[in-house]
């Protein structure tokens, strides 16, 4: 494949797209037909989104499936997430076809299995984070340093007002952790945010400049 196809093209239509985004969210007003214009082209993401799943989904089958061929590393569980992902996939075209509604609702059946399975599953994972995060939180809350100091106090606090123990003791406790959320914990917030989002103007910006080009793969 020539450089034209792979780099430059790419970078044109990044540079296009990026330029028309912005010159219809800065300078078209809403319900112009310029604006609903760009809506309906931004709508086409929807495409490249279901084409990627597509993708996902038979990647996710193709690695599994050479993982039970080759009775790799915890083979056994590629046969459940098989099972798991087709059966999934089969109640979800099922719902569609019968009640010609969105994947999500498709059918009372497969909002069964989401919420009865796996809604189940998925917190009984994140349950098993909290023996995780206690452990990290006593290493975290070692007296070594001024800062892990001001952790150890604040966090302290937190647990006590928000636990229901804290009230019980003291209720200061609960205005303390309120305070703690609402305004040095918002103010930080807050920082982190104008950060993320300095970070992504200047992103996008190398990005429509052509000089960030790693989404277009390694180049050789």
């Amino acid at each position: 494949m020539s450089l034209v196809v792979k780099r430059h093209i790419p970078l044109a239509i990044t540079f296009v797209m990026g330029i028309i985004m912005v010159i219809a969210t800065y300078f078209f007003f809403p319900e112009t037909p310029a604006r609903i214009a760009s809506t309906q082209l931004t709508a086409s993401v929807d495409i490249l989104v279901a084409t990627a799943g597509v993708i996902g989904i038979v990647v996710l089958l193709r690695h599994h499936g050479l993982n039970i061929s080759r009775r790799g590393r915890f083979w056994k569980y590629s046969i459940i997430t098989i099972i798991g992902v087709v059966l999934y996939l089969i109640v979800g075209l099922y719902g569609i076809a019968t009640h010609e509604r969105h994947l999500m609702l498709a059918s009372e059946l497969f909002e069964w299995v989401y919420i009865q399975l796996y809604t189940s599953m998925d917190m009984t994972i994140f349950s098993l984070l909290a023996f995780f995060i206690v452990s990290a939180a006593y290493r975290a809350f070692r007296l070594r340093s001024l800062e892990a100091s001001v952790l150890l106090v604040v966090g302290s606090l937190m647990l006590l007002g928000r636990a229901p123990i804290g009230g019980v003791i003291w209720e200061g406790f609960p205005t303390i952790a309120d305070w703690l959320l609402t305004v040095p914990n918002a103010a930080g917030n807050r920082a982190i945010t104008i950060g993320i989002a300095v970070g992504a103007i200047s992103l996008a910006i190398r990005q429509l400049m052509g000089v960030e080009r790693g989404y277009l793969g390694p180049e050789r």
